[in-house]
């Protein structure tokens, strides 16, 4: 039940292709085996394609609208970032691979890393 548990918290990352390999080949490999698993990534498909779906169909604001909120937002913040508990969350890493430094950044979000930026050449780190 533990492992259901697990895969059930990745399913919405695998159904968006946001895990790492290692972790989509344990989803697949649960899901092979497991009829509750497999209902609930059907489940979290049909919800993802219906969310898809309706934002499709959604129109966007008049242009009356539109002119009216940038001639409310124009000299006015709209947007501030805290850096401070940006960067709480914000993981850099850096090793020495190939006589070279690669630097990676994550940031946490949803109890997920998040790649940020990845200085590594390809068929380096990851």
């Amino acid at each position: 039940m533990n492992r259901c548990r697990k895969i059930q918290e990745l399913i919405p990352w695998y159904v968006e292709g946001g895990l790492t390999r290692e972790e989509e080949r344990a989803v697949a490999a649960h899901l092979s085996e497991c009829d509750r698993c497999r209902d609930d990534l059907v489940l979290t498909m049909r919800i993802r394609w219906n969310v898809r779906a309706i934002v499709g169909e959604a129109g966007g604001p008049s242009s009356r609208l539109r002119d009216r909120v940038v001639q409310k937002a124009v000299g006015r913040r709209l947007a501030q970032l805290d850096v401070g508990s940006f960067f709480l969350g914000l993981s850099l890493g850096a090793s020495l691979r190939n006589r070279s430094i690669p630097i990676r950044g994550d940031l946490r979000v949803m109890g997920r890393n998040v790649r940020l930026f990845n200085t590594a050449k390809k068929g380096g780190e990851k």
